[in-house]
């Protein structure tokens, strides 16, 4: 595999091309990078799904469904993240890669056109977008909205970060609310559309068997006609916000078992120095069987049913959450404090550590055995600045030492606790 080309093909727009035989199929990515706000985080979260809905020249499902036929059963869907206070949303698509197209005839060409009519081309009537694609798509939003609050696991985690970062973009959640998706009309997203297609950066990614300048010249063939006002600028990642007091918030629900939920900050991002360290650090704390929230909640002293830690790397957030009975959720919560307080004092063997270093070095030398995971990386990498390859860091993360742990531990510092539990058990 090829070491990926990073290339601006016009002013805002920037393709990352990697050149691999090493897959059956070609990857494809379109994202727009906007500003992430509570007034349109919505409509950012509505407008893939529009867009995925057909084109100019195949303006419904059935066209676009044999459209894609045509090429090979080729697939392209709607994407939606956060990257700290950027909203990434966009399409990815995936097609043969023409080195194994039967008859031996590239459909490369085809492919980015297709892509390039699905954002600057769309289906429209009377000039706009279609309002019947925006009812239907906004029920649809508004399902899946609803299908976070059955799962507990993820309502918690979504509660957390509105708690935490009320105050913040960060806080408005990747979808954006129910309340401001539900006033979404097809004006309002038409001209969110226009406004996003001049004002945005774009990231490309591309990832199969065609050279860097076909990939280039193709791109910039499809993407004839985009609007630019100025030159897209990206908003600041807000990490170092300390808390001034920790933030307790409890809920009740009809659910038998209670989700405990607790930030810190970090003080450290993607492009920081210590992220290799607080990689490890994660690790150490609560990332699969060998940490040491699994050994000491769940294993040793039985007070949860799970636990696990996670990072939002741009922000410097960091989330432990676990399952408990109602009685047990005070004794886990300080059994997890005590947890960062023990890293932070040092206090693991080189024996925990190794395992640390050498599981998070592993996940991400396994990061060009999938499209998908290498198009989340190299767009995180886009976002942070940083560019980094999946090897590099790996090997940045190996040698990872105690006393550094020790340091990014030291500036772990809790925000806010979140628990959700039983209506029962609260009466």
């Amino acid at each position: 595999m090829n070491t990926p080309i990073r290339t601006e093909l016009m002013p805002g727009v920037w393709l990352t091309a990697v050149q691999t035989r090493k897959f059956k199929t070609s990857c494809w990515s379109l994202q727009l990078l906007t500003h992430l706000r509570r007034e349109t985080a919505a409509l950012n979260a509505l407008l893939p799904r529009v867009l995925c809905q057909g084109t100019a020249h195949c303006p419904d499902q059935e066209l676009l469904g044999a459209a894609l036929d045509r090429l090979y059963g080729g697939t392209v869907g709607p994407t939606v993240a956060r990257r700290g206070e950027i909203h990434c949303i966009g399409l990815q698509g995936a097609f043969l890669d023409d080195a194994l197209t039967p008859d031996g005839a590239p459909i490369f060409p085809q492919a980015t056109e297709l892509m390039g009519d699905l954002l600057l081309r769309p289906a429209t009537r009377n000039g706009r977008l279609r309002a019947e694609y925006v009812d239907g798509e906004r029920e649809n939003l508004l399902g899946e909205m609803r299908s976070v609050q059955n799962d507990r696991r993820r309502y918690a985690a979504l509660r957390l970060e509105q708690e935490m970062c009320r105050e913040e973009p960060f806080g408005a959640g990747r979808l954006g609310s129910p309340e401001a998706a539900a006033k979404i009309r097809v004006k309002h997203l038409d001209r969110h559309y226009r406004n996003l297609l001049a004002e945005s950066r774009l990231e490309l990614y591309y990832c199969g068997s065609a050279s860097p300048e076909e990939v280039r010249q193709a791109w910039t063939e499809a993407l004839m006609g985009l609007p630019r006002r100025g030159r897209p600028s990206l908003p600041e990642m807000l990490v170092n916000v300390p808390p001034e007091t920790v933030r307790e918030v409890t809920e009740t629900a009809p659910v038998r078992q209670t989700r405990l939920a607790l930030g810190f900050r970090t003080g450290c991002g993607i492009d920081s120095r210590r992220y290799p360290a607080l990689l490890v650090t994660n690790a150490l704390l609560g990332v699969g069987p060998a940490s040491r929230l699994f050994t000491h909640l769940r294993e040793q002293q039985s007070l949860c049913y799970s636990v696990s830690s996670g990072l939002e790397a741009h922000k410097g957030l960091l989330t432990v959450q676990c399952g408990v009975s109602g009685e047990q959720a005070d004794a886990a919560r300080e059994e997890i404090l005590r947890q960062v307080e023990a890293l932070k004092m040092g206090q693991f063997t080189a024996a925990e550590l190794d395992a640390a270093r050498r599981g998070v070095a592993h996940r991400l030398r396994t990061v060009p055995d999938s499209q998908a995971a290498m198009a989340r990386f190299w767009l995180d990498q886009a976002v942070a600045e940083a560019p980094c390859a999946p090897e590099e860091l790996a090997q940045l993360v190996s040698e990872v030492t105690a006393e550094q742990v020790t340091e990014c531990a030291g500036q772990i510092a809790l925000d806010t606790v979140y628990t959700l539990t039983g209506e029962a058990e609260q009466e």
